[in-house]
């Protein structure tokens, strides 16, 4: 059974925070207003309306 990884990030527009699902528990998130040319991310949009991409590493 493989379990789900849930973390806090902070909206770089407006610091709210939001969950995401990491996919290994040992990466590194990273908030960013643009999207990541390679590697692992998500988009998020907080609960106040922007949009950003978590990036993991």
């Amino acid at each position: 059974m493989q379990l789900t990884t849930i973390q806090q990030v902070r909206c770089p527009e407006c610091d709210a925070r939001s969950s995401v699902s990491i996919p290994d528990r040992d990466l590194e998130s990273k908030p960013s207003r643009s999207a990541a040319a390679f590697g692992e991310q998500t988009k998020v949009t907080c609960s106040n309306g922007h949009t950003y991409w978590v990036q993991f590493s």
